[in-house]
């Protein structure tokens, strides 16, 4: 990791000099100049040095001040301060500012080195543990993606696994609400490549549970907004994924959207009730309501969609066989098709 440093001081001599012992021990480090303390802010704003060596004693904005300038436009920058000045004063306003060390003016070679070396060291082990923060993160927060479809797949399709859904939903960030509904989104064919976008969008939301993509089938597991209507919240959200779905041009989209259930373990019922939704594409409004479909219907087909949670039924669904289902929820309504 190279190290950036930015050397302040207000004399030409003293710059060169402190940059060419600073090469020699440390050959790797990239580094710039600044004359006075205006001109460190700026370059701390494009530099972005990771070490800053500070003269305290310099016209216009002294050390302490710039420093203090600098610290408010990024925390990160460490310092070293610069001074002729050994004094308790000098050295408490420092710490306060969170100078990590001082080099006195003037000091041998070895001692510049000592002192610069032991701050690289700490910048370096700091850098380290920034990006392992960073790699343990970003390896959470794939297994919480994993747990995330995994608790999808179980509450839709019965599937049963070692670990129980119930410890599972603990891992997971789940809205403070008891109500929820499917949407299920019809993928285009050959449109694979846009189910991480779709996921990144639902991600923002920070209200969804998104499954993994079955087939043409994606579902979303969305938790009640209670600042909004059911409807509305609903409505935004479709047209946020069409608006994903359109990049295909010419390729069938469409959404489904279940009715509001009371609890994760009734959610699969609002499952049933979106893919019942789907079934007919040909609509020039991309998604529909399960709730407008059914006004249109007699209730004897409510009935039979219980039957839908028949194990089967739901087999069929759990390896893809789109067709099958599609001919079985037709067969549950051929009067009207």
């Amino acid at each position: 990791m190279m190290i950036k440093l930015l050397i302040v001081d207000d004399e030409q001599l003293e710059r060169e000099g402190m940059e060419a012992i600073i090469k020699k021990g440390f050959p790797d480090t990239k580094i710039m100049q600044a004359k006075n303390g205006k001109m460190a802010i700026e370059l701390a704003k494009t530099f972005q040095p990771d070490l800053i060596l500070m003269d305290i004693k310099m016209p216009g904005l002294n050390g302490l001040e710039t420093i203090e300038r600098i610290t408010a436009l990024n925390s990160m920058i460490r310092f070293i301060m610069v001074t002729a000045f050994d004094t308790f004063e000098y050295m408490r306003q420092a710490i306060k500012l969170g100078v990590m060390d001082y080099i006195l003016k003037p000091s041998r070679a070895s001692e510049i080195i000592a002192t610069v070396g032991k701050t690289f060291q700490q910048i370096k082990e700091e850098q380290r543990e920034a990006v392992m923060r960073k790699f343990q993160e970003e390896a959470f927060q794939k297994a919480l993606s994993l747990v995330e479809t995994d608790v999808v797949t179980q509450l839709l399709f019965d599937h049963v696994h070692e670990v129980h859904v119930d410890m599972l939903v603990e891992m997971l960030e789940t809205p403070s609400t008891n109500e929820m509904f499917i949407m299920l989104v019809l993928m285009p064919t050959g449109a694979e490549s846009l189910y991480p976008i779709i996921k990144e969008k639902i991600r923002e939301t920070k209200s969804c549970w998104i499954g993994a993509l079955y087939g043409s089938h994606l579902p979303i597991i969305v938790f009640r907004d209670e600042k909004h209507s059911f409807r509305t919240q609903a409505t935004v959200l479709a047209h946020q994924l069409l608006s994903i779905l359109k990049r295909t041009q010419g390729a069938e989209y469409f959404i489904g959207i279940g009715n509001v259930s009371s609890s994760l373990e009734k959610v699969r019922q609002s499952y049933h009730e979106a893919l019942f939704a789907t079934m007919d594409v040909s609509s020039p409004v991309k998604y529909r309501f399960y709730s407008d479909e059914m006004s249109a219907t007699n209730d004897s087909i409510t009935g039979k969609l219980v039957e839908h949670r028949k194990k089967e039924f739901a087999d069929q669904i759990r390896i893809g066989q789109w067709e099958n289902v599609r001919k079985y929820i037709l067969s549950l309504t051929s009067h009207k098709f």
